[in-house]
């Protein structure tokens, strides 16, 4: 059985560790095992799973930016001690730093970026002073979009043969719609008279809750039914939760928190609401998509992530209250339906993505 380190910062649910645990639950775990390198001594929301399903966890500190090199010493040590044939690395700022030793120490050695640049200019810097040396030191690359790829890489490093678009890939079955299991969560989340929007993602200044906040306003002005679910947590939620009390929405925002339901959140939503800034790819959407939801989403969505006809993009630059006008007329003539078949077609499936990347793994094992 070959045994691959996957590095992140943390196992929580967020979209680049939610496709490592779809990809982890469908790879034929006899030939191929997947253990964790995290940088966080908490318990990850993935962590208890991971490990009934056969995996390690390593822990590393926090990187603080000051324990660079410090962090690098570890990395030297902790390879040395466990010289994985596999490292598949998705944690960009510190990339070339543990590639680095896992190669040293004979890793075949894959790099792979969830996201494009940030919309702000210092972040962007300092993840490129950071990251820009993996082009050098990677055996492979991964992007869950092409411009991903780009963003992290560089545009010659896609048009070479050790580049790939690695779908974020879904469990599809579990999206499933169906009109009863739809009321049936109505009625188990007490909303069987209310038209739900819902958002899925975490509170970062990306995700765009301010807008969508303000977006959901124009919307209940116009409905006195309309109700927004946020599934989710992260720093900005404090900060959200008081923009909420402000416009006096109290009692139709709903702070859902972390949940491991997100195939019945999705359909129990009447419509995805995904306002975000910059987004990798937008997995989330791409569930919306299989459970049939009516998708509104800024222009930030790669197109890779828009595989269906239930999709409509606005941009950022139109007011709230364009984006409530456009919503409430798509609203009043969508018919939903179960949408498995699209996302399954554009190859977002998971089981058939697990299994090229087990024959992937073990092949460069092999070679290497």
């Amino acid at each position: 059985m070959l045994r691959v380190l996957q590095v992140i910062g943390k196992m929580d649910r967020a979209g680049a560790e939610s496709l490592i645990m779809n990809l982890y639950r469908a790879v034929d775990r006899t030939k191929v095992q997947f253990d964790f390198m995290v940088f966080t001594s908490e318990e990850g929301d993935y962590d208890q799973e991971i490990r009934e399903l056969g995996g390690r966890i390593y822990h590393m500190p926090s990187f603080r930016g000051y324990n660079y090199f410090n962090l690098c010493g570890k990395f030297k040590d902790f390879f040395e001690k466990h010289p994985y044939k596999v490292v598949h690395g998705h944690i960009g700022s510190l990339s070339p730093a543990y590639l680095y030793y896992a190669k040293k120490n004979g890793a075949y050695v894959i790099v792979h970026s969830h996201a494009t640049k940030s919309s702000v200019l210092w972040e962007r810097y300092v993840f490129w002073l950071l990251s820009h040396r993996v082009s050098s030191i990677a055996d492979y690359f991964f992007a869950c979009s092409k411009q991903a790829g780009i963003d992290m890489f560089g545009s010659e490093i896609i048009e070479k043969d050790n580049f790939k678009v690695l779908k974020n890939c879904i469990n599809v079955e579990a999206f499933k719609y169906s009109a009863e299991r739809h009321q049936r969560l109505k009625e188990l989340f007490k909303l069987e008279d209310k038209v739900v929007y819902g958002h899925v993602g975490r509170f970062t200044e990306a995700k765009n809750h301010q807008f969508l906040i303000e977006v959901f306003k124009k919307l209940s002005e116009k409905n006195d039914k309309a109700i927004l679910l946020l599934v989710g947590r992260g720093e900005l939620e404090k900060k959200i939760k008081k923009i909420v009390h402000e416009k006096k929405l109290d009692e139709k925002v709903i702070f859902m928190g972390v949940r491991d339901d997100i195939p019945d959140m999705m359909n129990l939503f009447d419509a995805f609401v995904f306002t975000s800034v910059f987004e990798g790819l937008g997995n989330v959407c791409i569930e919306a998509q299989a459970a049939g939801l009516p998708c509104f989403v800024s222009n930030a969505i790669q197109n890779e992530a828009i595989v269906s006809e239930y999709v409509w993009r606005y941009s950022l630059d139109d007011t709230a209250k364009e984006w409530a006008h456009n919503i409430e007329e798509v609203m009043s003539r969508f018919e939903r339906k179960d949408g498995r078949e699209s996302v399954t077609e554009a190859g977002y499936d998971a089981k058939s993505i697990a299994e090229w990347l087990q024959t992937f793994y073990l092949e460069k094992a092999k070679k290497n």
